[in-house]
């Protein structure tokens, strides 16, 4: 069973608490909204995390943007706006 600390530091760091995105979706102490939240934060550090592996900045961190993804779609979440996801020529 998750703390509510835990579900806080889930929302700005998932992988501290998640050993992958599948296993936010099958969490029985998260509802829809919070796991879409965790997600999408998710989705926002594995986008930083390629873009500077492709700077020569990564630090061998496997990036998780495909398994994210995938739990994305189980639960229909909509696809972040392109010009508010970091990629390696803007925000």
């Amino acid at each position: 069973m998750l703390t509510s600390d835990e579900k806080k530091k889930a929302l700005t760091s998932p992988s501290s608490v998640f050993k992958s995105p599948g296993d936010v979706v099958d969490s029985s102490d998260l509802d829809r909204a919070e796991k879409t939240k965790i997600l999408k934060q998710w989705e926002l550090d594995a986008r930083l995390l390629q873009v500077a592996s492709e700077e020569g900045m990564g630090g061998g961190e496997h990036s998780l943007f495909a398994e994210v993804k995938k739990a994305q779609k189980s639960l229909n979440v909509e696809d972040l706006p392109e010009d508010g996801a970091p990629n390696k020529s803007g925000p």
